[in-house]
């Protein structure tokens, strides 16, 4: 068991990688004097033990971070985690498609905000940024509706059938949309390997407390090699940045699909 001053000095090595060696005040410096507790509190619980747990590495951490971030729309937030990210080994690319990868949770228009913060800040650290340019318009809506099924059956399984359906031909038509757009471009784009995006996913679904869909991609991130471990820890993280509500629930959601398993 550590001390807590211990605790503290952890923390102080974390704030000290996020900005590159050098301790700062973070993204909102004038804050901490008027909670001086606070501050305490939070080096001490987050950047000195929640930072410092064994199951996920620093660049896991911070796609949490930024995931969770951006779909709440803390934009002063984000502009700081974005240069963090940089800090702590993440590539422009993976930035990118981070903040991409959070848009059909938190919609277009809160990652446009984060997207054109980033832009700002890669322009900041003179950062020559080429963006990936990977959607084939020569392709059919059938090819991409195929790698969109084979993506979904690799991540989650074969479907278990027995559903009823849509009722609709608004649902069909936009189920038929999801399965090409979300499952057949977003979550087969490179830069994050399939594990990572599931990462990303189950800290946009516990930031806002969406447990129906996150049951499925618990499930999911089990079938693509996370641990249970991982999973947990992806809510741990995730508490000081969403709520002790949200990664309460969802890790009880969690812990009933292990026992069921």
């Amino acid at each position: 068991m550590t001390t807590l001053d211990e605790r503290w000095q952890k923390g102080i090595e974390t704030r000290t990688k996020f900005g590159g060696g050098t301790l700062t005040g973070g993204s909102t410096p004038l804050a901490w004097h008027m909670a001086p507790d606070l501050e305490r509190i939070a080096g001490e619980f987050l950047f000195g033990s929640i930072w410092h747990g064994p199951a996920l590495k620093d660049h896991q951490r911070e796609m949490i971070t930024l995931t969770c971030l951006t779909v709440l729309k803390r934009d002063n937030q984000v502009r700081r985690h974005l240069s963090n990210a940089l800090n702590l080994g993440l590539t422009p690319v993976q930035i990118i498609e981070v903040l991409m990868h959070s848009s059909f949770y938190s919609g277009v228009p809160a990652t446009l905000d984060a997207l054109a913060i980033a832009n700002q800040v890669f322009e900041e650290r003179g950062i020559d940024y080429t963006p990936q340019e990977v959607f084939d318009i020569t392709e059919t809506p059938n090819q991409l509706n195929e790698r969109g099924i084979a993506r979904r059956v690799e991540y989650m399984g074969p479907p278990s059938g027995g559903g009823q359906g849509p009722v609709t031909e608004a649902e069909k038509t936009f189920n038929r949309l999801t399965t090409e757009y979300y499952w057949g471009s977003t979550w087969t784009r490179p830069g994050l390997d399939l594990p990572s995006r599931s990462i990303c996913t189950m800290a946009a679904m516990a930031a806002l407390g969406r447990e129906a869909q996150l049951a499925s991609h618990i499930k999911g991130a089990l079938n693509v090699g996370l641990s249970q471990e991982e999973i947990v820890e992806v809510f741990v993280h995730a508490t000081f940045y969403c709520g002790l509500p949200f990664t309460r629930s969802a890790i009880d959601l969690a812990n009933d699909i292990f026992r069921s398993q």
